[in-house]
């Protein structure tokens, strides 16, 4: 479970370094978030968030049901 947490935040970290960088290190965060996208955990992150993702837009339209 630690080892899934540690990979989220890695994601986003590289994420906001590819965002707002350019050049060698713009290529370095592409290189890692690769990385962590294609391990084990990584692909347990993506079903996380496209669960939740799906979960939210069934809230969104069809609320709790109150």
């Amino acid at each position: 479970m630690l080892e899934v947490i540690t990979a989220f935040f890695l994601l986003i970290f590289n994420s906001i370094v590819y965002l707002f960088s350019s050049g060698e290190t713009k290529q370095i965060a592409k290189d890692h978030i690769k990385k962590i996208v294609n391990s084990p955990d990584g692909i347990i992150i993506l079903i996380v968030a496209a669960a939740l993702l799906i979960g939210g837009i069934y809230l969104y339209f069809y609320g709790f049901g109150l």
